[in-house]
């Protein structure tokens, strides 16, 4: 995999001695997380992780990658994999164990690196969304999430997929979406949504790998090779 070869560079490049990292709960953070307590062997720089969920927080302890919290630290970096993110920076991040969680770093992060596959670098998003939803009462919340487009419950083995802090999701086939802020802003007015995948605003470069692996900037636009 190409991305793999080339994350020791990006590590060195935005890994800073001191720092507090963190990461999304998407799966593939895992593997990164690895790579990093390689790279910290061998570099001996001074850092730590905020763990957003048990997995992570159970894999630094076995990589003796020491952790802290976000109530009392800041973090100055941030890591998220997202399945598209638009030429705006907006992005969707649906494999996720908390958008609570996910948003709050994205939040608090002082920078956020986002990672996505060339082809999911598009003009305009168009995937599907998940909203994060309380226990209560789901079946009115999923009736209120379909006049947003076709929805279900998140399920797997036939049992309703529960998010780090016991809460549910709901999928949704968005119809063809006219204004981000407006999609988001009718999705949390829905009683019972507590967060949806849509991070609009929060990323500070978009890393995008593919037959070769680029940075893109928010603030310089151009797109360079790592």
């Amino acid at each position: 995999m190409l991305l793999d070869e080339h994350i020791d560079g990006i590590l060195q490049k935005y890994v800073k001695d001191n720092s507090i990292i963190s990461f999304g709960t998407d799966k593939l953070t895992e593997n990164f997380i690895k790579k990093l307590a390689v790279y910290l062997e061998h570099s001996n720089l001074n850092i730590k992780i905020v763990p957003t969920s048990l997995k992570i927080s159970e894999l630094c302890v076995h990589l003796k990658i020491p952790t802290c919290s976000l109530n009392d630290n800041d973090v100055d970096l941030a890591f998220d994999f997202a399945d598209q993110v638009d030429q705006d920076f907006n992005y969707i991040s649906n494999d996720s164990t908390s958008l609570v969680r996910d948003k709050m770093i994205a939040q608090e992060s002082a920078e956020l690196i986002v990672i996505c596959e060339e082809e999911n670098f598009v003009e305009r998003l168009n995937y599907n969304l998940l909203l994060e939803i309380t226990p209560f009462a789901t079946k009115k919340t999923l009736l209120n999430a379909m006049n947003l487009g076709e929805a279900k419950i998140k399920m797997k083995n036939d049992q309703p997929v529960l998010s780090e802090t016991g809460n549910n999701f709901i999928e949704v086939k968005v119809d063809e979406v006219y204004d981000l802020d407006d999609l988001d802003y009718q999705a949390k007015n829905i009683p019972g949504v507590l967060e949806t995948s849509l991070f609009l605003g929060y990323a500070d470069r978009v890393l995008i790998h593919g037959q070769t692996v680029t940075m893109k900037s928010r603030i310089d636009t151009t797109i360079s090779e790592e």
